[in-house]
């Protein structure tokens, strides 16, 4: 439900949310209502509108006449975005354009497309489609459109700077910073706010309840809160069992955090009804339970997803119970449908010292140290060629400067392998499921950095001052299975999971009463990796010994089971970002996105909920595939939730090669939608080979047919048929 105008009497802008409110009555009470103000749309509302929008000067009277095809009355419109289309009038002067966007002139019967030298092809391909709109509901489709770009000569250019009555080519500014291109939040840190409104104590009063990480038991069904995201907009929940009076006083506040905050007027605000809460609301609070829900993997995994993590033949994913995904989700490492083999290819270790890449023994890959930041090169084949993944490892005591290196060296090899390789940023004890299975079930994680050295593995007396140390193990199979080294405190341990005590004296293989058949019998393949010389005593949860207790600093509390709720409720998220030519980086959420929304021309960022996704058109610029990563990690920085940002996976992923975990993620996905196909027109003998270099996407639109026939027109005049099929390419 929306409300929307900027230019508006104050009268009719309260009698828009006096209608919202009586049409929501009459619905029940269950729509969510969305504020909408004019040139600031939310992307959700544009979507609705396929073919854009266009701002009409004047309200009811003058907004609605009778079509004149032969009025002539020259208008000049900036068209912006490129996929949710605003079409907005403007001065009908040279001043009012810049190179950065594109402009249709409508001049009665022609009708001019300007394409700003530095506007990108998506732009200009939405651009014909409003000028072919404006031509078929403003002149009855009677006008022709012009296309004026660099492909067009000198005389048409002049034409159309004679019908706009000013200027000429040199005189079109550069792109500006202003407009109405949202721009990337750059903020570190959000604080999300939860307010109660309520009149139990006989007064309307309004209190604060907490700051982030919220939890969904701040909320009570007999009142109303206001959640304030700063930076999504402000959320009016209403609960099942509140006063009308408090329904009426939430939403008034709401509006009133626009002015006591200094937030501006377009600030969205969302007025959602107990057990009808979108996710974008959800998002925000810690683990949020719904009455169905039952312990899993924390997201909906396709069959095609949990294929491809367990690759083998034999595998049947409908084998799969709640059991074996609590499995699954503990230990079975992160990205779990990130499985492009088996993880047999050939790998590479390098660790960062010095700021430089140093080779590391095969006969200890594996092993890392929570001090240090590493490189794993894996080169696997598929389709009959070669493909890579470079994973760069950060321990979580590893430098700043060591982290920054890794990706730096990153990027760089990703370079010398022709920009070919999926980037994949690794925290130490995030691990994705792909990374575990490259080292079969040996992968050790040692506290410490390269000073400790491998050297230590054994010497059981000089590894640290009392010679004792405490392995976390889990593994869901053979090929999964690492330990991990933490502190040697009783606090340490957790009964879902087996852990190893390695002291001076002996070796204690402890077993945590939820620990599953299968993470025990992985443990014994951990013992041989962190103490291959020792015989081990088990011990079950509840039944250690005093020397145990002692060699932990005596007993005391720990965590009693695994609980996976602690991560906030998300659903995949596209975002489109590019950087403008004039430098700013920019961000547009896409609602409801579908593979078509991909942009060859940019980066765009896929949020999973569990993990990154930066994909890279093939014609992103260089400097925005260099910035890939760091426009996701600014993304994550900004994020409102408590969800932490070092923590969360991020892949960098190219056009043409998505791995399965990321085309899950779409409705649909055609991995052929990118290869073109041959579309032979009008054949005349002797411009054969000008059509025949013509191509179309599947789903080309009117407006691109109809543009790139006039631009074909243009070469062949030009060239006068020689070298068009080359000339022609280089424009698509």
């Amino acid at each position: 439900m929306k409300q929307c105008g900027v230019c508006f009497y104050q009268d009719e802008a309260g009698a828009a949310a006096f209608l919202s409110v009586e049409l929501d009555d009459s619905l029940g009470g269950a729509p969510v209502q969305h504020r909408e103000v004019q040139e600031h749309e939310s992307q959700l509302f544009l979507s609705h509108f396929t073919s854009g929008i266009r701002y009409l000067p004047g309200g009811v009277a003058s907004g609605f006449h009778h079509v004149d095809p032969d009025a002539v009355e020259k208008k000049l419109f900036q068209v912006k975005g490129k996929r949710n289309v605003r079409v907005r009038q403007v001065n009908l002067d040279v001043s009012a354009m810049n190179k950065g966007d594109c402009f249709i002139l409508d001049a009665g019967k022609e009708i001019f497309v300007y394409v700003g030298e530095k506007s990108k092809r998506t732009e200009r391909l939405k651009a014909i489609s409003a000028a072919n709109q404006i031509r078929d509901q403003d002149h009855a489709g009677r006008a022709h459109v012009q296309i004026i770009d660099e492909y067009s000569n000198e005389r048409e250019v002049s034409h159309f700077f004679e019908e706009l009555g000013s200027g000429a080519s040199g005189e079109v500014a550069d792109e500006t910073d202003g407009g109405d291109d949202t721009e990337f939040e750059r903020k570190q840190e959000a604080v999300v706010t939860l307010y109660r409104v309520s009149d139990a104590s006989g007064e309307m009063t309004m209190q604060k309840v907490g700051e982030k990480p919220l939890h969904q038991d701040m909320l009570n069904s007999a009142d109303c809160y206001i959640l304030d995201t700063v930076t999504s907009g402000i959320f009016v929940w209403i609960g099942k069992h509140c006063t009308k009076a408090e329904k009426v006083e939430a939403m008034k506040l709401a509006q009133k955090f626009l002015v006591t905050n200094s937030y501006p007027a377009w600030t969205k605000i969302q007025r959602i009804v107990e057990g009808g809460e979108p996710s974008a609301f959800k998002q925000y609070f810690s683990g949020w339970r719904e009455t169905e829900d039952q312990i899993g993997l924390g997201r909906v995994f396709t069959l095609e997803q949990i294929a491809a993590s367990m690759p083998e033949p034999d595998f049947d994913p409908r084998s799969l119970h709640a059991g074996k995904l609590r499995s699954l989700a503990k230990s079975g490492g992160k990205a779990f449908g990130f499985m492009p083999d088996d993880g047999s290819g050939a790998v590479e270790v390098f660790r960062v010292e010095n700021f430089e890449l140093a080779p590391v023994d095969p006969a200890t890959y594996g092993m890392f140290f929570g001090g240090d930041s590493y490189i794993v090169k894996y080169t696997y084949e598929k389709n009959g060629r070669e493909n890579y993944i470079i994973y760069f490892w950060q321990g979580q005591d590893s430098t700043q400067d060591e982290k920054a290196a890794s990706a730096i060296h990153t990027v760089r090899l990703d370079s010398e392998l022709g920009g070919k390789a999926v980037q994949v940023r690794v925290t130490h004890g995030y691990e994705p499921r792909h990374f575990l299975r490259i080292f079969r079930g040996k992968m050790i994680v040692f506290l410490g950095g390269k000073a400790s050295g491998f050297r230590n593995l054994r010497d059981h007396d000089t590894y640290d001052v009392d010679g004792t140390r405490l392995f976390q193990v889990r593994g869901t199979c053979p090929d999964d299975v690492r330990a991990v080294q933490v502190p040697e405190v009783t606090s340490s341990l957790n009964s879902d999971d087996v852990f190893i005590l390695e002291t001076p004296s002996a070796t204690y293989l402890w077993l945590g009463r939820g620990a599953s058949d299968e993470e025990k019998e992985m443990a014994q393949n951990a013992i041989n990796l962190v103490a291959p010389d020792r015989e081990p005593v088990t011990i079950n949860e509840g039944e250690e010994p005093s020397e145990f207790w002692s060699s932990l600093g005596g007993e005391g509390d720990y965590n009693k089971g695994y609980d996976g709720q602690g991560i906030p409720l998300l659903v995949p998220r596209l975002f489109h970002c590019h950087v403008s030519p004039a430098g700013k980086f920019r961000v547009e959420e896409i609602t409801y996105f579908r593979q078509e929304d991909l942009d060859e021309d940019d980066i765009m960022v896929l949020d999973s909920g569990d993990e990154i996704y930066v994909w890279v058109g093939n014609k992103a610029s260089p400097e925005e595939r260099q910035l890939g990563m760091k426009m996701a990690e600014e993304y994550l920085k900004s994020d409102p939730t408590d969800r932490s940002h070092e923590l969360t996976l991020i892949f960098t992923v190219k056009q043409g090669d998505e791995p399965v975990s990321f085309t899950a993620l779409f409705p649909s996905w055609d991995a052929s939608l990118w290869e073109p196909d041959f579309v032979f027109l009008w054949e005349p003998p002797k411009w054969n080979k000008i059509w025949e270099g013509v191509k179309f996407r599947k789903h080309c639109s009117y407006g691109h047919l109809a543009g790139t026939i006039q631009r074909v027109h243009k070469i062949a005049e030009k060239a006068k048929c020689g070298n068009v099929k080359s000339s022609f390419y280089s424009i698509l």
